[in-house]
């Protein structure tokens, strides 16, 4: 039986998660080849390409997307760019994956959407929470109807502390584009087929109070009702002290189904100074198989030429629509409609 062909692939930004995106690509799938990686800051593309033994690097990306034999890019730029990035990919004729969030726009979002369209290339986001396995077990549990009708579901993300971070250098808005648009996607998946209707948010910075009047948040809970009825719930924290902490719940007619754990294994350790479980620090340890299987997914479908399963387009401006009502929310105090 003929060997099959290896996937192409090109990185674009080498960033601590296209970083670990690339070593996926090179080291952890046997179907896919990371054959380029580009980036504009003097070296960066030069040094990962030489830790991953890639021969090719670029700080164009036009340069890169002429790369030989390239089937397909994976966008790990910084949010700003992701729009355009996608489109002169799109141009190019590759297959796309890209980071969270695909736009920071509903209009950048559409532009996107069409520029993927019309070259007749997939296009795949990163919402890697979908392939972790309790929330793809908690999905599966969902449609089997073992819930019954949803009737409260919730996401929460809380970030490990403690928060180091400069605020001066976090982009504003950044919990609902880049933090919560993980947690509305995740409701919008578990509560497949209802539409959003009203949004109200209330964000605060309570991690860094001094930093507020420079529009600093970095936390924020929104509430989300849906056409079907359900009520959601999405939260945010930049800083848990106890470690990195994702959990959702659907709670329904019939039952309750609840995905994600703080601790990194069932292992608990009993002695004389109590009950210690450890647990997970960083979103690449505690999702590595999700990372994972989300780039499988997308080599399989660039293999067939269209994109079989994952987040679409589509899917990132429906969570990013909920993003831009909380934004809205927070700035006018009341609830949003979303039409």
């Amino acid at each position: 039986m003929p060997k099959t062909k290896s996937i192409n692939i090109g990185l674009i930004g080498a960033g601590r998660i296209g970083s670990f995106h690339g070593e996926t690509i090179a080291r952890r799938l046997v179907d896919a080849e990371l054959v380029a990686i580009s980036d504009p800051a003097p070296g960066a593309a030069g040094r990962l390409a030489e830790t991953l033994d890639v021969d090719a690097a670029y700080s164009d990306v036009a340069e890169f997307l002429s790369h030989p034999g390239l089937d397909a890019v994976i966008i790990a730029t910084p949010a700003r760019f992701h729009t355009n990035v996608v489109v002169q990919a799109a141009e190019a004729g590759k297959a796309i994956f890209c980071e969270k969030p695909m736009a920071l726009t509903l209009e950048d979002a559409d532009r996107a959407i069409a520029a993927a369209r019309a070259a007749e290339v997939p296009l795949q986001v990163g919402f890697n929470r979908r392939w972790d396995q309790s929330f793809a077990e908690g999905r599966a549990a969902i449609d089997a109807g073992k819930v019954g009708a949803p009737q409260l579901v919730r996401s929460l993300t809380r970030d490990p502390g403690p928060f180091g971070a400069d605020p001066d250098r976090i982009p504003p808005w950044t919990i609902f584009y880049e933090t919560l648009i993980h947690d509305f996607d995740t409701l919008l998946w578990l509560n497949a087929g209802a539409k959003p209707v009203e949004v109200f948010a209330v964000a605060d910075a309570l991690i860094r109070p001094d930093a507020k009047e420079k529009g600093f948040l970095d936390t924020a809970v929104v509430t989300i009702r849906f056409d079907n009825g359900s009520i959601a719930v999405a939260e945010a924290n930049f800083s848990a002290l106890y470690g990195y902490d994702i959990r959702g719940e659907v709670f329904g007619s019939a039952g309750m189904v609840t995905m994600g754990d703080v601790r990194r294994s069932s292992m608990t350790l009993f002695d004389q100074s109590g009950v210690f479980s450890d647990t997970w620090r960083r979103d690449t340890d505690h999702f590595i198989h999700g990372y994972t299987a989300q780039l499988a997914s997308f080599v399989q479908s660039v293999r067939n030429g269209k994109l079989t399963q994952g987040p679409t387009g589509s899917d990132a401006r429906n969570a990013l629509a909920i993003a831009i009502a909380s934004i809205e929310s927070v700035s006018r105090k009341q609830p949003v409609i979303i039409a």
